[in-house]
């Protein structure tokens, strides 16, 4: 055996894998507990959905209220959409919470110290629906607590059309049954989008539907995501934002697309970085 290329295809391997992953926010993103098919409607398992971020509003600095879903794409920030987030909130994020409304053993509360919005967000249009949370403390990952894949090169997202999307099922006297499912949802032509809700549309959007209908209830700021294989690993990554549409999971729903929004993504984490620092 010729040891020099050995130890020479061993050092290209790590190189490789070093720039698969450099392609990301975080080189540890995207590891699910189980990276099984879930079947349509499903109840996630505890630890499938480890970036999974509930965004609370406090009201009268005591009681607490879901306003939107968000994902963990860094040790310090969440995305969400532009749309939930109000001057004067005062929110808080819950991670890791075992796919349920409540607290669990394995769940977090993090403070929100600062929220950055789209400045070119509009509520009459909702382009440009796309926010990020910067948490108060620095977070440790875990089996339960894990940021999704964020591609930080608009070139390298592969051409996805098929997509998972966290939602709550409604139960028989029409209330949330607390207990987060998978719904599996297509893209479609932007343009039917625009015939259903009379809206414009650009190419920073997603039009996505379910494969069959469901009654539950959509929650915005939830992540449209997809497993990819990355040398051979399974990691989920990230490719749009619940924005608007359909709330009874039977129709169409727009995202923002986060491939569109990777430059300002970057610009608001390198900004508040180097803020941190001065």
């Amino acid at each position: 055996m010729n040891t020099p290329s050995v130890i020479f295809a061993i050092f290209a391997i790590i190189l490789l894998r070093q720039e698969a992953l450099a392609q990301f926010l975080e080189p540890n993103c995207g590891l699910s507990k189980t990276t099984t098919k879930i079947i349509h409607g499903q109840s996630a398992e505890p630890g499938t959905n480890p970036w999974l971020a509930y965004i609370y509003r406090t009201v009268n600095q005591s009681e607490p209220n879901l306003v939107c879903i968000g994902s963990l794409i860094h040790k310090e920030f969440v995305l969400t959409a532009t749309h939930c987030i109000h001057d004067d909130d005062i929110l808080t994020v819950r991670l890791g919470a075992n796919n349920s409304l409540v607290g669990s053993p394995t769940s977090k509360d993090y403070a929100v110290k600062k929220a950055f919005k789209n400045e070119y967000f509009s509520r009459w249009i909702y382009f440009d629906d796309i926010a990020i949370l910067r948490l108060g403390e620095e977070v440790q990952f875990n089996d339960f607590i894990r940021p999704i894949c964020i591609f930080t090169d608009s070139t390298k997202v592969p051409d996805i059309k098929t997509f998972q999307t966290a939602i709550w099922e409604k139960t028989q006297n029409d209330k949330i049954s607390g207990e987060l499912k998978i719904l599996h949802v297509n893209e479609y032509h932007r343009s039917q989008c625009e015939e259903t809700f009379w809206k414009n549309m650009t190419e920073n959007q997603i039009c996505a539907g379910p494969r069959t209908g469901v009654t539950c209830v959509r929650v915005s700021g939830a992540p449209l995501i997809q497993v990819i294989n990355i040398n051979g690993t399974l990691r989920y990554a990230q490719f749009g934002i619940a924005s608007f549409g359909a709330s009874d999971c039977r129709g169409l729903e727009v995202y923002t697309r986060v491939s569109s929004y990777i430059e300002w993504i970057l610009d608001v984490l390198g900004s508040d970085t180097l803020e941190k620092q001065s």
